[in-house]
Parts: C-alpha cells; structure tokens; sequence
C-alpha cells in the first residue's frame, strides 16, 4: 500500500511541476513555449480554467498523499527508546526518616 501511495505522489509531483511550468505568468504575454504554437492552446479562457482547475486537484492530491506517507511512516517507527528500559521487579520499602538528634 506504501508503495502504491509512493508511486502516485512521484507522478502527482512531475504533473504538477509541468502543469506549473506550462501556465504563463500574470504579465507575461508566453509561458515557456515562447510564442510558439502551444499559446494558442492555452489561449482561450476555458483551456486557462481547465488548468487552474487541474493544478488545484493536483496540488490537493499531493498533499494528501505526504499526509498518507508521513502516517504510515510513523507507524513503522512507533517504537520509543523507553519501551527498552527494564524496571526492577521489586522495589525496597523506603528507608525511616531520620530521628532527630535529643539535646
């Protein structure tokens, strides 16, 4: 199951790096491509919506899945350095109080 979890957060985080690197900038008029062909793509407001959305989705799945991780790393690692230290099975009775000295 780690290992499922593992696999999709390594391709969450390469879809959301080139998803990041595809968006243009607010007053950038190209994004990585340059002018080329690929801005007549993104053009169009439903293609921009599309991948905000996607991003979003994608940044949410990412989270969750470090979340995942980090619990069932926990788990694995829940033993502590005190569950080791032996107690002595049978204490002595405390010693009496001194008696003050008589004048």
């Amino acid at each position: 199951m780690q290992t499922l979890i593992t696999i999709i957060h390594f391709v969450t985080c390469i879809l959301l790096i080139l998803l990041v690197l595809l968006q243009s900038g607010k007053g950038s008029a190209a994004g990585i491509f340059g002018a080329s062909g690929a801005d007549n793509i993104f053009a169009s407001p439903t293609a921009f919506n599309f991948i905000n959305k996607l991003t979003a989705a994608l940044a949410v799945l990412l989270f969750c899945t470090s979340i995942l991780l980090t619990m069932a790393t926990n788990k694995k690692a829940s033993s502590s350095v005190t569950d080791k230290v032996q107690i002595p099975a049978a204490a002595t009775a405390p010693a009496e109080p001194a008696q003050p000295a008589s004048k």
